[in-house]
């Protein structure tokens, strides 16, 4: 095989639907490219591409459909691999499938962690409880492929632990999309017997020594740790508790990278959303204002524009509103989405 080959995006142009078939695995080399999903909780979630980063890998590799939509901002440029070609590529680069693995690993405490919180859990306790556990969460949320998957590994690992019988029921139903079962009980904690023995509890156990031979470790209060909680705390619309996170994060000053500088000022944005998602609306629009002073050339200049837009509105200031998404679509690229719906207010105003 040549390798990969360079594609080149229009603005609004779309790389990959979710649930389309994964065949190819990207890397941007230009431009900008939005993730957008759904959470365990089924709140949609964005995430921009950084440049030189690789999207669509899990799935394709996985060869399961995508997860995400993949969407162009502007314009972009981006580098296209078949996995043959992806696996030879990376195979003799150690560095690029530590990363890799490191960014997959943080993606999965991640999800449990949000998993635990919106059902107001505390800490792990077994992992054949955890694994039956967010199997049902992803049944409950109507993730019927992800619930019949956790279910399927629970019954190879744990072929003969406590929840046996009921994960065998819940795998059924999953695998039938169906519903889940209004008069089960609920799941109820119970210590596994001979939870030491089977494949996953072996693999926890050595990565258990692993990590005690290393030095690192999370830090709870790290600019990353914090921002990861508070948008958790969005995604289970908790807004309160979530401002209270952002506004500790966009006053701090002790940034050493510039992805940490970058989650400093991008909070001061999600300061101001989740004022605005609480109909805090006065609060709401002093914080954006307050990005667009200090952040006149920020990343998310023109998302702040238009939520300012959006606050502004909702405070019942339509003419001042008017103005602010006619700015919106003046703001680069301006053939987006934001801009989309910009024009649409200001259209839907001259009709009024």
């Amino acid at each position: 095989m040549s390798g990969p080959i360079v594609r080149n995006y229009k603005g609004g142009s779309i790389v990959y639907f979710e649930k389309d078939k994964a065949e190819d695995i990207f890397v941007l080399q230009k431009g900008r490219v939005v993730l957008t999903y759904s959470n365990v909780n089924g709140v949609e979630q964005k995430e921009d591409v950084k440049l030189g980063e690789f999207f669509g890998v899990k799935s394709a590799l996985g060869r399961y459909p995508r997860e995400e939509t993949a969407q162009v901002i502007g314009a972009a440029t981006v580098l296209v691999f078949k996995v043959p070609e992806f696996e030879r590529f990376v195979s003799d680069k150690t560095h690029l499938i530590i990363k890799m693995l490191k960014v997959f690993s943080s993606q999965l405490r991640q999800v449990h962690r949000q998993v635990r919180e919106i059902l107001g859990q505390g800490e792990a306790k077994n992992p054949a409880f955890e694994l039956m556990n967010v199997a049902e969460v992803f049944f409950k949320n109507g993730n019927h492929e992800h619930a019949a998957y956790a279910f399927n590994q629970y019954l190879q690992h744990y072929p003969d632990g406590q929840y046996i019988d009921r994960a065998k029921q819940l795998q059924d139903l999953a695998t039938r999309k169906g519903a889940y079962p209004l008069t089960l009980p609920e799941l109820v904690y119970k210590p596994e017997p001979g939870a030491g023995n089977g494949k996953l509890q072996e693999m926890l156990k050595t990565m258990a020594v692993q990590k005690s031979s290393s030095t690192s470790t999370v830090d709870p209060n790290s600019i990353q740790s914090q921002h990861d909680r508070a948008s958790t705390m969005m995604s289970a619309a908790k807004f309160a508790e979530a401002a209270v996170i952002y506004k500790e994060i966009a006053e701090r000053t002790d940034s050493v990278t510039q992805e940490e500088e970058q989650l400093v000022e991008n909070s001061l944005f999600y300061l101001g959303k989740a004022h605005y998602k609480a109909k805090d609306n006065a609060s709401a629009i002093n914080t954006f204002s307050n990005f667009i002073k200090k952040y006149p050339k920020g990343q998310l200049l023109k998302e702040t524009v238009y939520h300012l837009a959006l606050a502004t509105e909702a405070n019942g200031e339509k003419d001042k509103a008017i103005q602010l998404y006619q700015k919106v679509t003046l703001l680069p690229p301006t053939d987006d989405s934001i801009s989309e719906d910009a024009k649409a207010k200001v259209k839907a105003a001259g009709k009024s």
